[in-house]
C-alpha cells in the first residue's frame, strides 16, 4: 500500500498513527506530497487533499475515516471502531468531536497561509470568531467528558490527540490548557504513546 501524506496534516497523521496501533505500519509506503503544489497529485485524489491510499487492489482510497475504516478491516486485534453497540457510537462521537475542531483549525490556517501572501493581519471577524468558537468549545466538551476518552488507542482518542497537538503546532500563541486541565493531563499522557510520537510533525 501506498499512503501519500504532509508532514503537518492532522488527518495524515491520524491515519499513520491508526497504521502504527494495528501494527500495518510496515506494509504502507509512506510518501510526502504537498497538495498545494503537486497537480500531478490530482491523479491520485482528484480533490487534491491528503491523505490518499493506494490499496492495489482497487481505486485510490481517500478522506481520513474512510482510510481509518479501511486500515482497520485488515488487522486481527482490537478493532479501532467497536463494531457494534454504546462503545461504538461513544468512539464515533469522539471522533466527530476532534473532526470539528480540526476542520475548524485547518480553515483558520488556510486563511492565515492566505493573509501571509497578502501581508496582511489575520482579521478579527465573524467568521473567524466562528471557527475559533467551534475550536474552544469542541475542546470544552472533550474536557467535561475527558473521563470517557480513558486510555485505550482507538480512533476516537487518536482523532482527539491528533486535533489538540495540531492546534499546539500551528496556534501555540492561543494556548487552551489553563482553562481545561484534565484534557491537558489526559494529552500528556496519552501523547506518550509510540504511535503519537513516531507520527508527530517536525
Amino acid at each position: 500500500m501506498k499512503l501519500y501524506y504532509s508532514p503537518a496534516s492532522p488527518y495524515a497523521r491520524k491515519c499513520l498513527a491508526i497504521a502504527h496501533e494495528t501494527g500495518l505500519i510496515e506494509r504502507i509506503e509512506v510518501i510526502s506530497t504537498n497538495p498545494f503544489d503537486d497537480e500531478a497529485f490530482r491523479k491520485t485524489n482528484p480533490l487534491g487533499k491528503v491523505p490518499a491510499l493506494i490499496t492495489g487492489d482497487g481505486p485510490a482510497l481517500f478522506d481520513s475515516p474512510v482510510i481509518c475504516d479501511y486500515l482497520d478491516s485488515l488487522h486481527t486485534g482490537r478493532m479501532m471502531v467497536p463494531e457494534r453497540g454504546t462503545e461504538r457510537y461513544r468512539v464515533l462521537r469522539q471522533h466527530a468531536i476532534a473532526q470539528g475542531i480540526t476542520d475548524a483549525a485547518l480553515l483558520l490556517r488556510q486563511q492565515w497561509m492566505r493573509n501571509q501572501k497578502l501581508d496582511t493581519p489575520l482579521p478579527d471577524d465573524w467568521w473567524h470568531q466562528r471557527q475559533f468558537g467551534t475550536v474552544y468549545a469542541g475542546m470544552d466538551q472533550l474536557e467535561q467528558e475527558v473521563k470517557q476518552l480513558g486510555d485505550t488507542a482507538n480512533l476516537g482518542t487518536i482523532a482527539v490527540a491528533c486535533a489538540l497537538e495540531y492546534w499546539d503546532f500551528r496556534f501555540a500563541d492561543h494556548p487552551w490548557r489553563e482553562a481545561r486541565p484534565k484534557l491537558a493531563a489526559w494529552l500528556e499522557a496519552f501523547s506518550q504513546r509510540p504511535a503519537m510520537q513516531a507520527t508527530r510533525p517536525e
